[in-house]
């Protein structure tokens, strides 16, 4: 604790929870929602509140004052806890909304004894170790801690879950949409999955070179200036300039190489700019901070979703972000942010789209379709995804690409956890690095697709590739 500053605590509401407890053991799971050992303050109470807790797993509600006093001598604390002390908690027990306010009570006051606790631990760092970016990444992790320790886990019985549902599925028969998420501007895309839903996390897979930086950019404009949704993306890769850099030339239609060498018309010029002025009238916000740790991700997201309403998360790409920890393999850092996209997504209620690299794996296979077992350099990102999306461009590894393959891009649902796995065909038009949909030819744009599954697996597969 910091010196001179008194903990703070309240023995009234710990007295008050605990007589609860002790007078009604039916009390006992409506405190254990909200409080643990470690809630309580005053050591007495805290080896009360875990003796009752034994008690009841042991005995339920079936217990007496001669129960306790019996557990009380086996553990050995008479010395701590005697009777009179029993009596008098028993008559300042609370009931009803005394009980809640007093358990509010408690909860707050650990929460304020946590955050003095580590202040005093900043405090020590910046003497021991005056590292600012350490120092913040350690503070925003332990009070993301915090924080969800004040959380109350929340259940609810199935009839309430199964009416909300019902009135979800009445909604979407009255808007008799095919596309009841958020639309990416890929009709025959958005047709196989319904769009992008709240609390998914959706994982854009390939190789270099493949596009995924474009396809999300092609996303990106149709959400933000079509369907006027407010979005974040958070580019680790590409600078905040050259993102929009990259945008323009999309809308544009100018190609991104005469950008870059100044090589442009008056006509690309007057085109630029217009896209320019359509570009500002979109909510868009971008991060491209370097190194970005999932901690501050997460916390930048809240903020933003708080204060502009933002309702899908672009990251680019996940193997940059940092975990909230060292790890003791790339593995296992790898799992933990994949870990911590899906816990946002699920927090705040909004698609996170985040895009991955593909190991090498896939350059060893004839066709270079990408698999699922492509992810497996950490198989938690195909267990956390709710979508697996892999761009494929055949004429990409071909010298003499057929017709039907030039200027055509595949993207594969390999993963879908509510609903079918397919291949959708795109347009992809390399002057300007971009995916359109395919114009109407009287041929389907959608195939079938299988995932397929790899006999073996071996840490010799797990290349990284960043």
């Amino acid at each position: 604790m910091i010196p001179d500053l008194e903990p703070p605590y309240d023995e009234l509401a710990e007295r008050a929870v605990l007589g609860a407890i002790i007078a009604d053991p039916d009390n006992m799971p409506t405190v254990l929602e909200y409080l643990r050992e470690d809630d309580f303050y005053l050591e007495t109470h805290r080896l009360l509140f875990s003796l009752l807790y034994k008690i009841w797993e042991d005995k339920g509600k079936d217990w007496d004052d001669i129960v306790l006093k019996e557990y009380i001598e086996k553990r050995g604390l008479k010395d701590k806890i005697d009777l009179s002390l029993i009596y008098s908690l028993v008559e300042e027990a609370a009931t009803g909304s005394l009980l809640e306010e007093a358990i509010r009570n408690i909860k707050e006051k650990s929460g304020l004894r946590q955050l003095m606790d580590l202040s005093l631990n900043i405090l020590k760092g910046i003497k021991q170790e005056p590292d600012f970016t350490n120092l913040l990444e350690f503070l925003n992790t332990k009070l993301i801690e915090i924080s969800e320790k004040q959380t109350v886990s929340q259940y609810w019985h199935i009839r309430d879950v199964v009416r909300d549902v019902i009135d979800i599925i009445e909604r979407y028969k009255k808007q008799e949409k095919l596309i009841t998420g958020k639309p990416t501007g890929f009709f025959d895309l958005d047709t196989l999955t319904t769009g992008l839903h709240p609390s998914d996390l959706v994982i854009v897979a390939a190789r270099p070179g493949m596009g995924k930086s474009s396809f999300m950019l092609s996303m990106v404009i149709h959400m933000a200036m079509v369907e006027k949704i407010p979005l974040v993306i958070y580019s680790l890769e590409m600078s905040k300039e050259q993102l929009i850099m990259r945008t323009l030339s999309l809308l544009s239609g100018v190609p991104l190489q005469n950008i870059r060498r100044g090589f442009l018309s008056d006509e690309d010029m007057n085109k630029l700019k217009t896209s320019a002025l359509e570009l500002l009238k979109c909510e868009i916000y971008i991060d491209d901070t370097p190194s970005l740790s999932t901690t501050d991700l997460r916390i930048k997201t809240r903020k933003l979703k708080k204060e502009r309403g933002v309702e899908v998360v672009f990251v680019d790409y996940l193997q940059l972000l940092k975990p909230p920890a060292r790890r003791s393999s790339r593995q296992e850092e790898v799992a933990e942010i994949s870990r911590n996209l899906k816990a946002l997504a699920k927090e705040l209620s909004i698609p996170v789209v985040a895009l991955a690299q593909l190991s090498r794996q896939v350059e060893h296979r004839s066709d270079k379709r990408p698999q699922l077992a492509d992810l497996r350099e950490s198989g938690q990102i195909e267990q956390d995804a709710d979508l697996i999306i892999f761009i494929h461009r055949p004429e990409y590894y071909k010298r003499n690409p057929s017709p039907e393959e030039q200027g055509v891009a595949e993207i594969i649902v390999a993963k879908q956890r509510q609903g079918p796995t397919g291949i959708v065909k795109v347009a992809f038009l390399k002057d300007t690095a971009s995916f359109k949909p395919l114009m109407a030819t009287g041929v389907s744009t959608v195939e079938s697709y299988e995932p397929d599954i790899e006999e073996e697996f071996s840490e010799d597969d797990l290349d990284l590739d960043f």
